[in-house]
């Protein structure tokens, strides 16, 4: 038996299994596929995020990574720019694909297991086991569901909740001096087009509110990315994530859900990697409790209830920068306000230091 089953290895679970590994409990990663394995994401860790890493794989090294700080933004509405800012605090642009495989090597070294390509695998939840895809038996204690936005074991918990957000994304040889993240606000539903400059590449892509019965990849799609000098329209990756639209309670029983299984990501920005890891932090140390203190499983829901508060006030702004009513408003006061953006920028979105409104107040803007 292990104390805890992670089914996926993304930051979330590997981040979950690397608490309870070095707090000497038994864990397994379950994943349905190969490490390494490709990672539709833009890769923006912001200094939150870096902390955070930091404080859970204590000597993890970002020198053995394809990593780029980035300290310019951009923001335009239809390839014209808004504003400029030079941040205090770096956004460090990585390749998700090579970052998570780090992450799981870390994870393996402090003694954790994977099986990873279980394409057939089983969860018996009544008995509490795995099976896997040849038939051996993994019993567990608890299992944490951080399979992703696509999260089977999220229908066990039994929550209605379904990805609000399609998003596709293309990474291109990166050919020049580049060193600005742009985001544009224009042409797109709820949502925006980036263009992020990397080490090595650049990686161009968008993200809207997705409407039942609309075409994946309609004509104002491929007219962006030719526009972005990428003219193989086929070559184009997709997949859903959420805004705002998270499980309220991700916890049945002896199973939690955390990261993109629990629909948390930044109904801002779309980040998603600081609440993946924090949310797996805090599964590990909410099992910990009940392991040894026979403490209640359900006190994760109170122990991620931060992350269920940001979300609801980035929600809010939300709906102010990307509903067409109300985003003209908004773009003319980034416009008018490069100061308030900039501390947006470090203090809001970088950091968490403050929220939104805190920042319209402390600038008198």
């Amino acid at each position: 038996m292990v104390d805890a089953v992670i089914i996926g290895g993304g930051p979330a679970g590997v981040s979950a299994g690397t608490v309870l590994q070095r707090k000497g409990y038994k864990t397994c990663i379950i994943d349905t596929r190969i490490f390494p394995r490709e990672k539709l994401c833009a890769g923006v860790l912001t200094v939150k995020s870096i902390k955070l890493i930091q404080h859970i794989y204590k000597d993890l090294n970002f020198d053995n990574m394809d990593v780029r700080d980035i300290h310019k933004i951009e923001l335009l509405y239809n390839s014209k720019v808004i504003g400029k800012y030079t941040v205090d605090n770096a956004y460090r642009v990585i390749n998700r694909t090579e970052f998570d495989n780090e992450l799981l090597k870390y994870y393996k070294s402090v003694g954790g297991m994977v099986c990873d390509g279980q394409k057939d695998y089983k969860i018996v939840y009544e008995k509490s086991v795995v099976v896997l895809s040849d038939g051996t038996e993994i019993p567990y204690r608890v299992l944490i569901g951080a399979d992703g936005i696509n999260s089977k074991v999220r229908s066990y918990v039994g929550r209605s909740w379904k990805a609000s957000v399609l998003c596709f994304e293309k990474f291109i040889t990166n050919l020049s001096d580049e060193d600005a993240i742009k985001i544009d606000f224009a042409g797109i539903l709820g949502g925006y087009s980036w263009r992020i400059p990397g080490k090595d590449r650049i990686g161009v892509g968008l993200g809207e509110f997705y409407i039942r019965g609309m075409k994946k990849k309609p004509t104002r799609y491929r007219r962006y990315f030719e526009s972005q000098g990428v003219n193989d329209i086929n070559s184009i990756k997709g997949a859903f994530v959420s805004y705002g639209n998270f499980v309220r309670k991700p916890i049945k029983n002896n199973v939690l859900l955390a990261g993109d299984a629990a629909g948390l990501i930044d109904a801002m920005t779309g980040e998603g990697i600081y609440f993946a890891i924090e949310s797996g932090r805090q599964a590990s140390l909410a099992i910990i409790d009940y392991i040894e203190r026979n403490i209640p499983l359900t006190t994760y829901v109170g122990r991620i209830g931060k992350i269920h508060k940001k979300m609801r006030e980035q929600s809010i702004y939300n709906k102010l920068l990307y509903v067409p009513i109300f985003q003209w408003i908004s773009l003319g006061y980034i416009r008018k306000n490069p100061e308030f953006v900039k501390s947006v920028l470090d203090n809001a979105v970088s950091s968490y230091h403050t929220g939104y409104m805190k920042e319209i107040q402390r600038n008198k803007v």
